[in-house]
């Protein structure tokens, strides 16, 4: 019985291979024993089944028998959370991420960017984020107005826990003032600030500069000057960045904003405080976009002015006369400032030159001033070699002899107000405050409509060393396109390739002094384009730079060929934009359908065969261009928040976008420390 037995395990070894894991165990047997095959039952509806269908569930273990499927996309999303769970190695570093975030943003694909949170380190990587995280993609939403993202990403850190910081507020606040709709923006600003009040959260001083520029911008300057006294009563020190917020504030008002300005440039003197760069840029800015006001408003600026100036010579009277005592000074020294000697026809005042004709020359009497107001037709004599204005911006203003101040209505006239090019230059000297290109970009609109001004500009430019760049030449040639200078506007492009070749032999390596014509270059010189013949050489001319034509540039072109009636020059730019299958806006569209009823009017009112001929011509293909376009899309207005929402599009004329992955550092060689036991006394 030992023997059989034993033979019988012989012959189960050599035949048979016996495999064991946690879930089944599979024994292989010759090919002559044949397991039998289970039974097949059929039901009514000519289904087969191999098991008994009135049995219930198997007791096999094998998964090959029973499979389960999942129909609710809940359960689905749920059991791939269960089942994917990350690798550690695949994880970051917050640094890491906010690297890869940075990058993206860089290349403006704010879509992407937020991803890398909500997509990447949430659902794939399951890393949770830090407030840093937050802080720079609300900041990110905040540069370009993305004002309802930014208060999401907010929302959402609270509910994770994470507390809001200084950083946080203050990007909030900037997506308020970036706002595309002010009512919208001031709303926001207004509840988070009555959150921060209700928290107990202490604003810093970025904060208040922050709440004065949103509240500023959105059109409330009212509540802007009020967190400025809310500064003073918590005695914090107002310095000339939060002055600077507060021009931002006057800027929103296009009727009185340059009469706000003037009065806080007037109370920064006063505060002894240093303005900056940014201060004369955001005045430049401020001559530009707003006016002085009405005749009332320019005389309680002037009141306001002389009551200031009287304020600041009564200062300086006693300190002159402190440091006189104190020196043992003879009586004849000056007691203040000498004012400026050439004469002011902007104020004259009769009653100062009569009361002080026997006084002495050095000798200022301040408490005499008394400033009569009249308003005269034009500002400055076209006679007059010099400018006779008095600069509002000075420490000390020349107004002994005024007895009337004209209207202020041309940008020119504003100008001349705060001194013209060489005294707003001189009066940024008095500071020690070099002008950037920034500055002469903004000056450029301001100066007079003629060549010489301009070319006196770009010498001032070259003498103080400023690097023009190409928004500046764009500048240039879109205000001599507007004059219908185009011959000079063509000039400008001979500049730009002179200072090109220039800047490639003298800064050889440098990439920030790089100049290179962009799109917005031929867009201002499709202004200059009155024949078909040179919108075929513009438009040849991008196609070798890689530059693909807009809407906005074929636009130009169109009204062109729209004024001059030109039927070939309209019909090219159709074709062109049909064969580059631009989407058209309604500002084309616009321009084609008055074209089209100008013709009709023309045609019937004409008896040139000619005319006839070509508007039939056009017609024809106007009417097959229409249904062959997509018109009713591009009548649809498109929301100034769909370019966020949406992946960045892949254009021509940028390069591909490469972002680079961290590298993922891993401690291979630790160091070996021995154990040692705590003694503990």
């Amino acid at each position: 019985m030992a023997l059989r037995c034993t033979k019988l395990l012989g012959i189960i070894r050599r035949s048979s291979v016996i495999r064991h894991n946690y879930i089944t165990t599979t024994v292989a047997l010759p090919e002559e024993i044949k397991l039998p095959k289970p039974k097949e039952y059929k039901t009514e509806d000519n289904l087969v089944f191999l098991e008994d269908p009135d049995n219930f569930g198997t007791l096999s273990k094998s998964t090959d028998t029973f499979s389960e499927e999942l129909e609710d996309e809940g359960d689905k999303r749920e059991q791939e959370f269960l089942q994917n769970v990350p690798v550690r190695s695949q994880k970051l570093t917050t640094n890491q991420y906010a690297t890869i975030i940075k990058q993206y943003l860089k290349y403006r694909r704010l879509k992407e960017a937020i991803d890398v949170l909500e997509v990447r380190m949430l659902k794939e990587d399951r890393v949770k984020p830090e407030n840093y995280i937050y802080n720079i993609l609300i900041g990110a939403c905040a540069d370009v107005g993305y004002t309802k993202k930014a208060f999401k990403l907010f929302n959402e850190m609270k509910r994770r826990g994470l507390k809001p910081t200084g950083d946080t507020y203050t990007c909030l606040f900037n997506a308020c003032a970036n706002s595309p709709w002010p009512v919208d923006g001031l709303k926001n600003a207004k509840h988070l600030r009555e959150l921060m009040i209700e928290k107990g959260t202490e604003p810093n001083l970025t904060n208040y500069n922050a709440m004065i520029k949103a509240f500023g911008r959105c059109g409330d300057i009212a509540t802007a000057f009020k967190i400025v006294d809310e500064m003073t009563l918590k005695k914090i020190k107002i310095r000339v960045h939060t002055l600077n917020h507060l021009f931002h504030a006057c800027i929103s008002d296009k009727q009185n904003g340059l009469r706000h300005a003037l009065i806080v440039w007037r109370k920064m003197l006063l505060l002894k405080e240093k303005p900056n760069i940014y201060t004369f840029n955001l005045m430049l800015k401020c001559v530009k976009d707003c006016n002085l006001g009405s005749k009332s408003d320019i005389e309680e600026l002037i009141s306001t002015i002389q009551s200031q100036m009287l304020t600041q010579n009564k200062r300086q009277s006693q300190l002159k006369l402190t440091e006189s005592s104190d020196l043992n000074s003879a009586p004849g020294d000056k007691l203040l400032i000498e004012l400026p000697e050439d004469k002011s026809n902007l104020l004259k005042d009769a009653n100062t030159l009569s009361n002080t004709e026997n006084a002495p020359k050095d000798v200022i009497v301040p408490d005499k001033l008394d400033v009569t107001i009249e308003f005269v037709n034009k500002l400055t004599k076209a006679d007059s070699k010099q400018n006779s204005v008095p600069n509002l911006l000075s420490k000390v203003i020349n107004m002994e002899h005024v007895t009337s101040l004209q209207e202020v209505h041309t940008l020119q006239d504003k100008f001349a107000v705060i001194g013209g090019q060489d005294g707003f230059l001189k009066e940024m000297g008095s500071y020690s405050v070099k002008p950037d290109v920034k500055t002469f970009t903004q000056m450029l609109p301001l100066l007079d409509n003629t060549t010489e001004a301009e070319d006196k500009l770009l010498k001032t430019m070259k003498s103080l060393e400023v690097k023009a760049d190409i928004d500046f030449y764009n500048m240039l040639i879109k205000k001599r396109c507007l004059r219908l200078d185009y011959d000079a506007a063509v000039c400008v492009t001979d500049y730009i390739n002179d200072e090109i070749e220039y800047r490639k032999k003298r800064y050889p390596h440098s990439k920030r002094l790089k100049l290179k014509f962009n799109i917005m270059t031929y867009g201002v010189l499709a202004m200059s384009c009155k024949t078909k013949e040179s919108a075929e050489k513009l438009l040849s001319e991008m196609a070798e730079k890689q530059l693909k034509v807009n809407i906005e540039i074929l636009g130009t072109l169109l009204r062109h060929g729209t004024a001059s009636f030109n039927f070939g020059y309209v019909l090219y730019i159709m074709n062109v934009l049909k064969r580059e299958n631009i989407q058209v806006n309604a500002i084309f569209l616009k321009h084609l359908e008055n074209f089209n009823e100008k013709c009709i009017k023309v045609k019937e009112n004409s008896d040139s065969a000619i005319f006839k001929k070509s508007f039939e011509i056009f017609a024809k293909f106007y009417t097959t261009w229409l249904k062959e376009m997509n018109t009713e899309e591009a009548l649809k207005p498109e929301h100034p928040w769909q370019q966020f929402r949406q992946k960045f599009p892949e254009t021509v004329q940028r390069d591909s976008v490469q972002i680079k992955e961290p590298k993922k550092f891993y401690k291979k060689h630790k160091k070996y420390v021995k154990y040692t036991p705590k003694i503990v006394n």
